[in-house]
């Protein structure tokens, strides 16, 4: 009985310390419940407020910001379109220099379980050359075209869908965003020949040409208009300013001059040595 007696002491004071131990692992779980629940709530109205704010600036930038009866203005949807053909140059030049190289005969894009090779021999339909460079050349000059291609498309698209509905050309960027990548997405399993060589090949040189004259026109006329605003500035700085006041904005027409005649060579120089002729 005096053996018994601390037993029962010992063992009643470990079950207490067991169910005060139990009942703070529990009310801890607990805590860290709430406080997982607490920052869970957190995150999801901060990520709310940040996918809210991204999808206004996405709207403003990218959407339509005047009502549908509003008649569009000539520059309607410029900057927009402006940034789409600043996208595609971005894949011309992936689609050249990183997609044509890892979809030849011993790169990368072979390995692709399923349409591995067929990748690998659309992108090299109609480039018959013998050499592994001029080959890769082929493919990388054929990625440029479904770019281009599918930018064709795209604007042919919008042109018909203004001539329309003349305010889409200010409406739904962001679906006309997506649109255009899934169209440069079909491409890469479209066969370069014949669609994109020399079909395509073919119309892009015509319409470069085009693109060209009309480009030097517009070239012509900016620096007329750039000329006769700085020119007129020029002016107006000597009347109210006084006399050779407006030196600094004839100063400017020569110093711009001077940098174009200069960039000018420049690339001339380049061209000169960077693009000699063509290797077959």
């Amino acid at each position: 009985s005096l053996l018994a007696s601390p037993l029962i002491t010992a063992t009643n004071e470990l079950h207490r310390l067991r169910v005060v131990t139990t009942q703070y692992i529990a009310d801890v779980s607990l805590s860290i419940v709430e406080m997982g629940n607490i920052v869970a709530c957190v995150a999801t109205g901060l990520g709310w407020c940040f996918c809210t704010a991204a999808a206004s600036l996405c709207s403003s930038c990218c959407g339509n910001d005047k009502a549908s009866s509003v008649p569009p203005s000539a520059t309607s949807g410029r900057r927009r379109s402006v940034f789409l053909l600043i996208i595609s140059i971005a894949l011309a030049f992936s689609f050249q220099y990183g997609v044509a190289p890892a979809l030849q005969p011993d790169g990368s894009g072979s390995l692709v379980p399923g349409i591995g090779g067929y990748l690998v021999e659309s992108w090299a339909s109609g480039c018959a050359y013998e050499t592994a460079e001029l080959r890769e050349q082929c493919s990388g000059n054929a990625g440029v075209y479904r770019v281009a291609g599918a930018t064709t498309l795209f604007f042919l698209l919008a042109a018909v869908t203004a001539a329309c509905k003349p305010s889409a050309n200010r409406e739904a960027w962001p679906a006309k965003y997506a649109l255009y990548l899934l169209l440069v997405l079909g491409t890469v399993f479209i066969p370069n020949d014949p669609l994109f060589s020399p079909i395509y090949m073919n119309i892009g040189r015509v319409g470069g040409t085009i693109f060209i004259f009309f480009q030097q026109i517009i070239l012509i006329d900016l620096a007329y208009n750039l000329n006769e605003s700085w020119v007129e500035k020029a002016n107006k700085a000597e009347v109210e300013e006084g006399e050779n006041a407006g030196r600094k904005w004839l100063g400017a027409i020569l110093a711009t001059c001077a940098f174009l005649f200069s960039v000018s060579l420049a690339v001339i120089a380049v061209l000169f040595v960077y693009f000699t002729g063509c290797r077959r």
